[in-house]
């Protein structure tokens, strides 16, 4: 979880990605690099709309009663 909160806003986070490619290799005992690569594109690919969605979620601000 928070790796996706951390790239919902486009923030890398070198030491949490390398322990999900840690964790991630250990399961199906892939090189850590093969995981690092494969992760590194999805979370680049992800993180290229923040802006657009924190812009959209900025513009409908939580209201409360």
């Amino acid at each position: 979880m928070s790796l996706a909160d951390k790239i919902w806003k486009n923030k890398r986070v070198a030491e949490l990605e390398d322990l999900v490619v840690a964790r991630l290799a250990g399961i199906d005992g892939r090189a850590a690099w093969q995981w690092f690569m494969e992760l590194d594109e999805a979370l680049t690919a992800l993180g290229e709309g923040a802006d657009r969605r924190l812009a959209y979620q900025m513009s409908h601000p939580i209201t409360r009663r």
